[in-house]
């Protein structure tokens, strides 16, 4: 009995040295710093203490035989009982490391133990309900792994890659790409006004990240995907100078596949394309003064040139993309009681189009140049934090953070007319205009966040709670380029455009108008409180809850929208089965809301002008700027879809309105089986219970409300009225009904509105397993089965093209949209399975390796409603699922195929320079494959049948390789 106690406590001893990567839960923390947390005897005195910053706490150990150090800088500490020796121990973010100093019935004193920290397994957290994955830089720099965030999230299980379109994003829980929240050293930097990921430092100024996939406590809100939590590297006492060099060049990649049409025709053309990217980083840091100031700061220099072939390769464009980078962090120990940090960071990025006319493929010519458009992104971000540890049991921390990201566009194109010429069935780009987007303006985002966090031990209770307070503010002005957008088409199928029948094969032209001005602010605050409580001595129960608030003010300063009192409870368990922290077994469940986007406020809160207008027209006649020309009569009335008033806040956004939430629930566990081997299962079921987006209002519906209080209808006075609402809900609104210019109380039960709950649910099991580093190999996998389905992807859209509108999607904009639209996701990913890891087969030489393999997305079509509703313009066909007339149900079409992509990498450290000099060679999908990932879902639209439709729009990024130099001493 007494062997198998001291083997027991040696194992556990091993699994919390080897703290390097945390793949299963982080316990309650705010979220830039870890604990250590065990039990000694009564009356002990333990000291913690950093070496590398000099930073120490004592703390006597209180009658319960328990201690704790809360809020711990990341980093690897030695810490002693009553001056014996001493043990390493590594602090993770949100993770707590436990160290005993007896045993649990306090009848054995333990071993004394020297914890190396370098190890790369989960040290199973027993005070932890969440699943969240840690991952060093350390660990991170010896794989095959993209410089950038997604690619490490991508490392999680429970993760996928999202569309695309979005650029370079992760899904989370089969929730959409902008549901997820991205914090730098605590400050909030994700993009408020649609989620669509957030402001980045340099990568190698990233010290720790943390990817939380779910089950995360009461201090984390405004996000119903997952949480990338990351801190950066900070300065010690000793001098650290080091650079980086990292190539990317053209030679070492392969272009995507090319689209051709069976008649010919260019879909899309990629084999003319070209990139190079180079990035130089140098950094340095040390002490200011030593075991009290330090510094670490960083700058980086790179660059990206590359081109492609646009707009079915009539086109090419060139991107020159310069960026200048800088971080600086510092670090003052007023005491050891008392410290304070800054970190400053910027990410801005200029980036320079130039679009030519005339490509002509056969020769890899193109013609003159229609000018450069200038896209800046990204800005300046200063952050502030206080931490006082004011008694053994309570520390106290507070930050403020302001933060800037500049989104505007500007070309030397932009007094030219938007132009699309659609008259051979394949739109494409035509004119001087240069804009990306077709849009020019100014937009500029700043942040301004405050939050306080407490925590306090209290015999086997640690309580916790927190206040924060942002204010985002999107300055908007932006229109089409030149003024108007022109489409040229020709009418086929049926020859109804804009509900006239125009005849089939004749041409016509498309005009549209858009505006949009002014400032647009969101107010988000929310407070939480929880618990941890022990039991017993190897069952922690959590219990949390979180109040938020949201405030969404339109371009007057008003608020349109505010949603007061949203509970959100948090509850969980952790047991550990064995009480050595070699088996546990946890569970939680959870509510999560997410705010309303600031693009709401912009859209729907704004003077946004939106209309369109439709003419009859020869097909050749053009004037000198290639907009149509001897234009006929118009075809049909105008498209009014904002008529650019500010509206009353009481038309536009239900007076009953709920806020946008989602339940989950999870059960696991997780154990080591070894002596270097862990696994774990966990089953996670999501439903998204309430969304918002944007709805018409039927015409059908208020004329009956009109009779049944015996009003006339007069109809609406600039097209059919949006309102922001919970869809399949009643709604109540105001509207001038009867046009006396009084308005109305108006009441609309949800059958009168025809609108269906928005659904979405996920349900998972997860299997993970890790392998400790041995000083020769470790190695990292999970398999996920998932099931995603609804009628609602959420905060943006993946399909029908991709729209990141968030709240304001095409889904719910008229009932008839919702038709056969409850299926399979576009998240949807029934199989993923993930290994990554690395070996040594002599000591200055690494190999690693990372493999991804992953079910194809689902397929749907999109197309004409045979009947549409007399309400719906003719813009929305093509957007029912539809094709050729008959239903087709969502995600009924098949699937894309399954992806394989393997990363190889080597590196060599050689001794002779004492491993401070190394070359690595990253190959990313060394097989090259190139698996279609999407295609072109829509089949039609207004009666034109689309000749692309079920061909590639997306495929796996190409063989490409990155080769890196640096030196760190």
């Amino acid at each position: 009995m007494a062997n198998q106690t001291s083997q027991r406590q040696r194992r556990k001893a091993l699994v919390l040295a080897l703290a390097m990567f945390v793949a299963g839960g982080a316990s309650a923390q705010t979220n830039t710093a870890g604990a250590v947390a065990g039990r000694a005897a009564s009356g002990d005195t333990i000291t913690i203490s950093n070496p590398a910053t000099g930073l120490s706490r004592t703390v006597s150990v209180g009658a319960d035989g328990s201690y704790r150090f809360a809020q711990l800088p990341t980093g690897e500490y030695q810490i002693m009982r009553n001056g014996g020796q001493a043990r390493t121990v590594n602090v993770s973010i949100g993770g707590t490391a436990g160290i005993d100093f007896v045993s649990r019935d306090g009848a054995t004193t333990l071993d004394t133990v020297t914890v190396v920290g370098s190890g790369a397994i989960n040290p199973i957290d027993v005070s932890s309900v969440e699943s969240s994955t840690i991952l060093t830089k350390e660990v991170i720099d010896q794989l095959p792994v993209d410089r950038n965030y997604t690619a490490v999230a991508l490392l999680a299980p429970g993760t996928v890659k999202g569309d695309q379109g979005f650029g370079n994003l992760a899904s989370f829980g089969g929730a959409s790409v902008g549901e997820n929240a991205y914090y730098i050293n605590g400050f909030n930097v994700t993009n408020f006004r649609n989620g669509l990921g957030g402001a980045t430092v340099p990568f190698d100024f990233y010290q720790e990240f943390q990817v939380k996939t779910g089950g995360y406590g009461a201090e984390f809100g405004r996000s119903t995907g997952g949480v990338i939590n990351t801190v950066t590297k900070r300065g010690s006492n000793e001098w650290t100078i080091g650079a980086r060099l990292a190539w990317a060049p053209d030679a070492g990649a392969e272009d995507f596949p090319s689209s051709i049409l069976p008649d010919g025709r260019v879909r899309v053309l990629n084999q003319f394309d070209y990139g190079t990217e180079t990035a130089l980083t140098v950094y340095g840091g040390g002490p200011v003064i030593k075991d009290r100031l330090h510094f670490f700061a960083l700058y980086e220099a790179r660059n990206t040139d590359q081109g492609e072939a646009v707009d079915a390769g009539t086109r090419f464009q060139t991107l020159d993309e310069p960026a200048r980078f800088w971080g600086v962090k510092l670090d003052w120990a007023i005491t050891d009681n008392h410290v304070v940090e800054y970190t400053g960071f910027s990410d801005k990025v200029v980036t320079e189009i130039e679009d030519f006319e005339a490509f002509d493929p056969a020769t890899n010519t193109y013609g003159a140049s229609n000018g450069i458009n200038t896209a800046s992104r990204g800005g300046r971000n200063d952050i502030f934090k206080y931490t006082g540890y004011l008694t053994d049991n309570f520390t106290l921390s507070a930050l403020y953070g302001k933060g800037e990201f500049d989104r505007t566009d500007r070309g030397d194109g932009d007094a030219c007319p938007l132009l699309v010429d659609a008259r051979t069935g394949v739109a494409r780009r035509v004119g001087c205009a240069t804009s990306p987007t077709g849009l020019v303006g100014s937009l500029f985002d700043t942040r301004e966040a405050k939050r306080v966090d407490l925590e306090w031990v209290l015999g086997d209770h640690l309580l916790r709670g927190g206040w924060d307070r942002e204010e985002n503010t999107a300055n908007d002005l932006q229109a089409y380029s030149g003024g108007v957008f022109w489409r040229l088409a020709r009418a086929t199928g049926t020859g109804v455009v804009n509900g006239v029948n125009i005849g089939a094969g004749n041409f016509f032209a498309r005009q549209a108008f858009y505006s949009n001005g002014g400032n647009f602010t969101t107010q988000t605050s929310a407070f939480y409180l929880e618990d941890s409580w022990k039991i017993r001595d190897n069952l922690m129960l959590y219990i949390g809850l979180r109040n938020e608030h949201f405030n969404n003010l339109n371009a007057n300063g008003e608020s349109f929208i505010e949603i007061k009192n949203q509970w959100a409870p948090r509850l969980g368990f952790a047991w550990d089965v064995n009480g050595d922290g070699t088996f546990k077994v946890f569970g939680n469940a959870g509510r999560y809301h997410l705010p309303v986007a600031t693009n709401t406020n912009a859209r729907l809160a704004g003077g946004e002008l939106f209309v369109r207008d439709y003419f009859r027209w020869d097909g050749t006649s053009l004037n000198a700027d290639g907009t149509p020309a001897n234009l006929g009569a118009q075809i049909g009335g105008q498209e009014i879809l904002s008529d650019g008033s500010i509206r009353d806040v009481r038309e536009i956004v239900d007076q009953d309105i709920d806020p946008m939430y989602q339940d989950e629930f999870i059960l696991g566990f997780q154990r080591q089986i070894s002596e270097h081997w862990t696994l774990g299962l966990r089953g996670i079921s999501r439903d998204l219970k309430s969304t918002l987006d944007d709805m018409a209002i039927p015409t059908l519906a208020m004329a009956a409300w009109a009779q049944r209080n015996n009003m006339t209808f007069a109809g609406f006075n600039a097209g059919v009225p949006y309102i922001l609402g919970n869809p399949g809900q009643n709604l109540t609104f105001t509207y001038d009904v009867n046009g006396d210019g009084t308005a109305e109380n108006v009441e609309l039960t949800a059958a009168e509105m025809g609108y269906v709950p928005s659904v979405r649910t996920y349900q998972a099991l997860e299997f993970f397993f890790e392998r400790a580093w041995d000083k020769k190999w470790f190695m990292q996998g999970s398999y996920t089965l998932a099931k995603s389905k609804g009628n609602s992807e959420g905060y943006v859209l993946s399909d029908r093209g991709t729209q990141g509108d968030a709240g304001l999607t095409v889904l719910f904009d008229f009932p008839q949209l919702s038709e056969y639209a409850y299926g399979y996701l576009p998240n949807d990913r029934r199989h993923t399975l993930k290994l990554f890891g690395a070996y040594k087969p002599i000591e200055d030489l690494t190999l690693s390796a990372n493999l991804l393999w992953a079910s194809g997305r689902p397929k749907s079509c999109f197309g004409d409603h045979p009947a549409p509703a007399p309400d719906v313009p003719a813009g929305y066909q093509g957007d029912f699922h539809y094709c050729n007339g008959r239903p087709v149900q969502r995600g009924t079409l098949g699937r894309n195929g399954t992806t394989q992509t393997i990363d190889l990498g080597i590196e060599y450290r050689p001794s002779y320079f004492d491993k401070k000099l190394a070359v690595k060679l990253d190959v990313f999908n060394v097989l090259n494959s190139s698996k279609v990932t999407k295609v072109d879902d829509q089949a039609e639209a207004n009666g034109v049948a689309n000749p692309a439709f079920g061909y590639p729009a997306q495929w796996q990024v190409p063989r490409f390789m990155r080769m890196t130099l640096s030196y760190h001493w």
